[in-house]
């Protein structure tokens, strides 16, 4: 993971940090009694724009952690050296890791929505 979690901002938060970055960015608000709204307009664009950027950095990083947590996943589970198999509540297969699907011989696209009794030898199905 890059680090620790941080909770998205809300929109207000969102606008207070964006029109300070719009300052630092030497985009100024105008506010005399002259002021056209074409004016205004572009500086609430000019701000939006900076949110939209913040926004983006934000699923950017979140996007980032997603698929660092996807890897860890996949290593730990579809690497191990020992066969999963996620079951549903009727006893079908929904997941199979790499190694369950070599020890049964079959692709994990087969094992996919079928009984897991279908690969239980007959004397032991009792058990199951």
């Amino acid at each position: 993971m890059t680090g620790p979690h941080r909770p998205s901002l809300d929109p207000s938060e969102l606008r207070r940090i964006a029109e300070i970055k719009a300052k630092e960015k030497g985009v100024k608000e105008e506010s005399s009694a002259g002021e056209t709204d074409a004016r205004r307009l572009v500086y609430e664009l000019q701000v939006h724009q900076i949110e939209l950027e913040m926004q983006n950095e934000e699923l950017q990083r979140v996007q980032s952690e997603l698929e660092e947590s996807r890897d860890r996943y996949f290593d730990l589970y579809d690497m191990a050296p020992v066969g999963y198999l996620i079951l549903s509540e009727k006893g079908l297969i929904v997941e199979v890791n790499l190694t369950a699907s070599k020890m049964l011989a079959v692709t994990r696209d087969t094992l996919i929505h079928r009984p897991l009794s279908r690969f239980i030898h007959a004397d032991d199905q009792g058990i199951y």
